[in-house]
C-alpha cells in the first residue's frame, strides 16, 4: 500500500461505543501509558457521559530479539 503526502504526525482514529447510550463515535486522541496499560479518558458528544477506555499491550523488546 503507498501513501501519498508526507505527514510529521501521528494520524489517530478510534472509534468507541458509549456504554450509557450505545452513540459510536470517533476519537483522534491517542492512549497514555498509566499504570502498566495504555488509557484513554473519554467523553460522549451525545449524553455526556465521562468514562475510560483501557488496552493492555504486551512488552516487548522490538527487533532486537525478533518482535515487532
Amino acid at each position: 500500500m503507498t501513501q501519498k503526502g508526507t505527514h510529521t504526525w501521528d494520524l489517530i482514529l478510534h472509534y468507541h461505543l458509549c456504554p450509557h447510550c450505545g452513540y459510536i463515535f470517533e476519537s483522534r486522541a491517542d492512549y497514555q501509558y498509566r499504570l502498566g496499560s495504555y488509557q484513554k479518558d473519554l467523553e460522549c458528544p451525545r449524553c455526556h457521559t465521562q468514562f475510560m477506555v483501557t488496552r493492555n499491550r504486551k512488552h516487548h523488546f522490538g527487533p532486537l530479539l525478533g518482535g515487532d
